[in-house]
């Protein structure tokens, strides 16, 4: 791979990398992609640990940083780029822009006068997380002047459960109560309601989801159920629509955890083919435990494809109606069901739990691991018991110093926080109601805190990290043609793709390989979380096909 940084260059020469500066490095590794680094050499041997960046860190102004896998310049037969060229006919899988609206000033928004000035008082507002004026950013909506000086205006921001939407509110009114002019200030808060198209498509009970965050432990036994839980709870805090899916087959969670009144799952009132999704001080819950085996006390005694097909079900075929966040309470491990919700859905981030023994530690790594092979951005770290506080004043830690700076330094996962071994913490989930519904102040402000860096990191991650391949099929020529976000598209005859599936029926060494028709053509192409793409062919076949594969070389592996 290479990575180039305007004004400077970083390459990969033989097995060094040569930055030009410390801030030139640290810009690249913000952006390019952590797994692919990691192949090609070890970070910490280059950088102090104190220099290595966060993902929560950002590109210093005026860097531009583009990342250029190599395979982009190999067969098969590369096109000229055409960026933003959408042509007419064929299938596509949808392209998700990456974001970012450029900086105008009132003039340049068509103002004058009195609006004019308002827009330039607004441009000192400037999001903590984008680090841009809110003008910039396209936050402010339905501007109005009136003859007496009164100003209102919408403040459209990217998630109803932003942290700080009451300090924007504030800071708006005091810098435009500096002109002269200005008699009285009207900031309605409102979020963007658009949920992107090519979402979630075989999840018809997620077509108004936002965002889906996984609460994953890729280890049991370290609390993460309890954490999924209050991390919810604490978002709807913030003022979110917030459900919870606890995936968990085998041992579900949420029916202890919260103690709905009526716990019996039913059909949707408004689509008799969907089910109810219970509820509890207002975030909705679904999960393999309230359903009418399990509540009998039945057990889970189901093979991999039941097991699968029992959470699809669940999760897709639940009428959540309109939610900003759903919580998806990960089974531990990095198996089938991890694996199956990821193709699903377009999950949006991933919050890692884990406790300070080594044992959970190496867990994690893989959990890590896994969701950098998903592309799934890891937007938290959770150091679950990692110390208690003593009656004589000191902090104890009886399992070790534990290892979130290691996380958080070489492998670059932001908010980390650390929970205490609570008794209260405990005791609530076990009695049904979580801890940050009227608990412990000290632990509902880390689980505060967190929920707001959580918030943060997924707004962030969607508008600059976000953008997929655009996939789709030239009907006149039979080429499946990808377009990635930065380098040249790559095309693949249609043929040639179709002999490239790696599925176990084109695979099975006991059988001869199944006959492919040279005219064989695309009758679909279906976006499969955001890692892969399923081509459905004229021969009834369909192949399943990373992104990474598509642009890697000539044949797939």
């Amino acid at each position: 791979p290479e990575i180039r940084v305007a004004p400077h260059q970083v390459t990969r020469r033989s097995d060094l990398w040569k930055p030009t500066s410390r801030a030139t490095m640290a810009a690249a590794l913000r952006l390019a992609s952590r797994a692919t680094l990691r192949r090609s050499l070890v970070l910490p041997r280059l950088l102090p640990p104190p220099a290595l960046p966060t993902r929560s860190a950002r590109p210093a102004a005026g860097i531009a940083v583009h990342f250029f896998p190599a395979a982009l310049h190999a067969s098969p037969r590369q096109l000229p780029r055409n960026a933003g060229c959408i042509p007419a006919g064929g299938k596509r899988a949808g392209c998700i822009p990456a974001g970012g609206k450029r900086a105008m000033s009132g003039a340049a928004h068509g103002a004058t006068g009195k609006e004019a000035e308002v827009y330039d008082q607004l441009r000192n507002v400037i999001d903590p997380d984008f680090k841009q004026d809110i003008v910039s950013l396209g936050f402010i909506k339905q501007l109005v002047v009136s003859p007496e000086g009164e100003v209102s205006f919408d403040l459209e921001l990217t998630t109803p459960a932003c942290p700080v939407k009451e300090e924007f509110r504030t800071s708006c009114s005091d810098y435009l109560r500096t002109l002269s002019w200005v008699t009285a200030v009207k900031v309605n808060i409102t979020s963007q309601t658009k949920v992107k198209q090519g979402r979630n498509q075989g999840c018809p009970g997620l077509k108004h989801t936002k965002r889906i965050i996984a609460v994953s432990s890729a280890k049991g036994g370290v609390g993460k159920s309890t954490i999924a839980v209050n991390l919810a709870y604490a978002i709807s805090a913030y003022g979110g629509k917030v459900g919870i899916f606890d995936a968990d087959i085998y041992g579900p969670s949420l029916p202890t955890m919260v103690a709905v009144d009526d716990p019996k799952v039913g059909l949707s009132k408004d689509n008799d083919a969907m089910l109810a999704p219970l509820e509890f001080e207002g975030v909705k819950l679904m999960s393999y435990g309230f359903t009418a085996k399990a509540m009998k006390g039945g057990a889970a005694a189901m093979r991999g494809p039941m097991v699968a097909s029992t959470v699809h079900q669940l999760l897709a075929f639940t009428d959540w109606g309109e939610l900003d966040y759903l919580i998806i309470d990960m089974p531990p491990g990095t198996g089938d069901i991890q694996l199956t919700i990821a193709q699903e859905v377009s999950l949006d981030g991933a919050v890692i739990v884990t406790t300070p023994q080594t044992l959970s530690f190496v867990d994690v790594i893989r959990g890590i691991d896994m969701f950098d092979s998903l592309s799934v951005p890891v937007v938290g770290l959770v150091e679950n018991m990692g110390h208690f506080n003593c009656s004589c004043g000191k902090v104890h830690r009886p399992f070790g110093p534990g290892h979130a700076r290691v996380l958080t330094e070489e492998y670059g996962t932001p908010a980390a926080v650390s929970l205490p071994i609570d008794q209260e913490l405990s005791e609530r989930g076990d009695a049904g109601r979580p801890l940050v519904l009227g608990g412990s102040k000290e632990v509902t402000q880390i689980f505060m805190e967190l929920a707001a860096a959580v918030i943060q990191q997924v707004s962030v991650a969607a508008a600059t990290s976000g953008a997929l391949p655009l996939v789709e099929h030239q009907a006149a020529t039979n080429e499946v043609v990808i377009r990635p976000v930065s380098g040249d598209p790559t095309a693949w005859k249609a043929f040639a793709l179709r002999k490239q599936c790696r599925c176990a029926v084109c695979t099975d060494d006991n059988k001869p390989p199944p006959t492919v028709a040279e005219g064989v053509s695309v009758i679909d192409i279906i976006p499969k979380g955001r890692y892969a793409i399923e081509i459905h062919w004229d021969d009834g076949h369909k192949s399943l096909l990373p992104y990474s594969a598509l642009l890697r070389s000539e044949s797939i592996p």
